[in-house]
This record gives C-alpha cells, sequence and structure tokens, in this order.
C-alpha cells in the first residue's frame, strides 16, 4: 500500500468520524443544521462574531464583539468575500438601540440576520457562530504560529509594547493582542484590516499543509468547533476543508476613506445617576439608512 493510499485513507477515516459526531452526538449542538446553503456548490453564507475570552488576561467585556464578519462564500469562483461590518455602528433592533457589538449581548443575533444584515449588505444568512480568542489563540499555536505582515506599527499606549512593521512571526497569543488593538489613528477600522490579515495567514499557513496534516489539523480541531455557539452545519466544509488550495479571499472593509460612515456621539447612562457620551458610528446618508453601505459592498463583491 503506497503513500498516497494510505493518506486518503485516513482521510475518509476522518471524515467518516467526523460527519457521524457531528449529526449523532448532542454535544456538536452548534452544528445542527440552519434553514438556508443547504448545497455548498451553491455558496456559503454565515455571520461570524468574535468575542473576547480568557487568555493573556482579556476577560473584561466578555459578550461584546470585538469582529464582525460576513462570510459569502462563492464556489464557483473560488471566491471567500469577507465582509467586515463595524463594530461601533449604533443600530436599531425591535425597540433598541444600541451599537452592533452588542447583539450578542443583547440576544439579538437572529433579529440581526433577518433585518438589518440584509438591509447592509443585501445578502441573507440565518446562520452565525461566536468564536473565541482562545480558539483563535489554539488554532494558531497548533498551525506553530503563522507569518503576518503589518503596514504600520501596533502599539498598545498602555503598557507601551509596540508590534513594528513588516513581516512578523505571531504565536497564538501575539495574534490575540494583535486582533484586538485598535491604538491607531483608524480605530476599529485599524483593527479590522489587521483581522482580514490574520484570518488570510491562518488560512495560508493551513492551505500550505499536506493532506495528512491537514487530516491531523482537523481532527484536532473538532472538540474545540464543538464548544462554540451558533447554528453552522460544519458537514458543510469537510469536503472543501480539504480541497482548498486554488481559494482566495476578497477583503471588504469599510474605513473613513470611503465617506460612507461618520462619526457621532450618543448619551448613555452610567450608573443610575450619571450620564456619558459615547462614540459611535452612523450612515453619512442618516441613522438606518444602509443604502450606502449596501451599495458598496455589492460593488466589492466577486461574483
Amino acid at each position: 500500500m503506497n503513500r498516497k493510499v494510505v493518506v486518503i485513507f485516513i482521510l475518509l477515516v476522518v471524515v467518516i468520524v467526523a460527519v457521524f459526531s457531528l449529526r449523532f452526538q448532542r454535544t456538536f449542538f452548534v452544528f445542527s443544521s440552519g434553514n438556508g446553503n443547504k448545497d455548498a456548490s451553491e455558496g456559503i453564507n454565515f455571520l461570524v462574531l468574535g468575542k473576547t475570552g480568557k487568555v493573556i488576561g482579556w476577560n473584561f467585556a466578555p459578550d461584546l464583539a470585538d469582529s464582525i464578519f460576513l462570510v459569502n462564500y462563492v464556489p464557483k469562483i473560488g471566491v471567500v468575500n469577507l465582509i467586515s461590518l463595524p463594530r461601533d455602528l449604533y443600530v436599531n433592533i425591535g425597540n433598541e438601540q444600541f451599537k452592533l457589538n452588542e447583539i450578542i449581548k443583547r440576544n439579538k443575533i437572529n433579529e440581526f440576520l433577518k433585518g438589518n444584515l440584509v438591509e447592509m449588505t443585501g445578502i441573507k444568512t440565518d446562520r452565525y457562530v461566536v468564536i473565541d480568542v482562545d480558539f483563535v489563540k489554539q488554532v494558531v499555536d497548533d498551525l506553530g504560529g503563522i507569518e503576518v505582515n503589518l503596514p504600520s506599527p501596533a502599539i498598545d499606549w498602555a503598557s507601551g509594547y509596540t508590534m513594528p512593521t513588516g513581516n512578523r512571526h505571531l504565536t497564538g497569543e501575539d495574534v490575540v493582542w494583535l486582533v484586538r488593538n485598535r491604538y491607531s489613528s483608524e480605530g476599529d477600522f485599524f483593527r479590522e484590516k489587521n483581522q482580514h490579515a490574520v484570518i488570510k495567514s491562518i488560512f495560508e499557513k493551513y492551505k500550505n499543509l499536506g493532506y495528512f496534516e491537514k487530516a491531523k489539523f482537523v481532527f484536532k480541531a473538532l472538540p474545540l468547533l464543538a464548544q462554540l455557539e451558533g447554528n453552522i452545519n460544519v458537514q458543510e466544509f469537510l469536503t472543501p476543508a480539504f480541497n482548498v488550495s486554488n481559494l482566495r479571499f476578497n477583503d471588504i472593509v469599510f474605513d473613513f476613506s470611503t465617506e460612507i460612515l461618520q462619526s457621532s456621539g450618543v448619551v448613555v447612562p452610567v450608573g443610575t445617576s450619571s450620564t456619558s457620551t459615547a462614540y459611535i458610528l452612523v450612515p453619512r446618508a442618516g441613522q438606518n439608512n444602509y443604502s450606502e453601505l449596501k451599495d458598496f459592498i455589492q460593488s466589492k463583491i466577486e461574483r
């Protein structure tokens, strides 16, 4: 039996075990099927919410989303449109007004998917996954670290820690720090761009693994995947996971240069007897008017 046959056999075992586990074990509740995207050949859409974990002391504001992505996979051209939605965007959902990063805390994810998301992007999905930075740290470390090219330095104003420009080899702990850092004139837009760079670097590292190494990585990741919150169906990804050589990302990120969003402030209560002004982003066209956001995203999407 040659090496190729052995690798194929191992991959089949991994896939069979994974499918069995995800189909029949209730502990893998996160992967229950949603209503849409039944066939991966027709494309996959889902929302990704990244939240703070407990690694390296990041245990404050655990219910706020540090990153909000819409993933739009177009298999016929092998493209993942990775769309960042600004976490400081001020939204109306139901009778409540709040920053988009509070949809986990306020239990408004499903309402957001049914209404605001379509208005903002023109893309429909009923599925989402919440990823803790502990998961990201573990994935990066399991890959042996990743390489990221920083076009500008990332600086922590509180501690003075600086990640210089240029090519950097990052551990899982480095990545957590980078994807949460927003001390820049661009604010959260700086963080979003670095998050995209990290995602693509993780993908490139995985893509360059051999078949046997991919199988080991996927199998090792299954227990981690079982701990995530959401309603995506991981079975759709089992076949694509081993066939990613030609897959590429298309980044769609807002910043002030697009002139679609503008900064503002809103008065919020602090405690029981005082108020404060919170920084927010609102569409230039007016609060809750997402027409320009949608047009921008649709103009950038590769189909």
